[in-house]
């Protein structure tokens, strides 16, 4: 009777047990260390900042790293840069789509609006120093990305119905061998 409710319980909390979903951030190369193709470069103009209303004064380059993904190199007339990677946003999920948002990633509905192939894009802004441009200041480390959480493993259910199937199985030999 117990195994019975012990199992009954442990199929309950599998069934409301939410999924974790993982995707894995591509990577992007630093703007101290540029790589991919240019796609669009300006020495001087008054350029943008995905997530900041404000303009600002500096040079400005895009470069493609992959048809899903692109860098934006901007730095400013005092030497502080601002590195905007960008991430299509085609193959995510929803939920993946929103893990991202809650780690900064800002959601960009239309990227054709800042010069990308139409669609959601992802963008995630990092500071850094451009005040001795054509030096090199960094290399690129080719870490990879970040996972962001746990991979969706198979049904849960299934999973507790087992350890269930298991506990139930050792109560009823025990039941047994003391009938016995």
């Amino acid at each position: 009777m117990r195994a019975g409710i012990l199992g009954s319980l442990l199929l309950l909390v599998g069934t409301i047990t939410p999924k974790a979903y993982a995707q894995t951030v591509p990577s992007f190369p630093s703007c101290s260390n540029p790589q991919g193709s240019v796609k669009v470069s300006y020495s001087e103009g008054t350029h943008g900042i995905v997530g900041n209303g404000g303009t600002f004064m500096g040079s400005d380059t895009v470069y493609t790293l992959s048809e899903g993904t692109t860098t934006q190199c901007f730095c400013a007339d005092n030497g502080d840069g601002t590195q905007t990677n960008w991430w299509h946003a085609a193959s995510l999920t929803e939920a993946e789509i929103q893990v991202l948002k809650n780690q900064g990633w800002i959601s960009v509905p239309n990227g054709a609006l800042w010069g990308l192939t139409e669609g959601e894009w992802l963008a995630f802004n990092n500071s850094y120093s451009c005040q001795g441009r054509g030096q090199i200041l960094a290399a690129s480390t080719g870490t990879g990305g970040d996972v962001l959480g746990l991979a969706t493993t198979g049904n849960i259910l299934t999973i507790y119905a087992l350890v269930g199937f298991g506990v139930a199985s050792v109560f009823l030999s025990v039941l047994l061998r003391k009938n016995s």
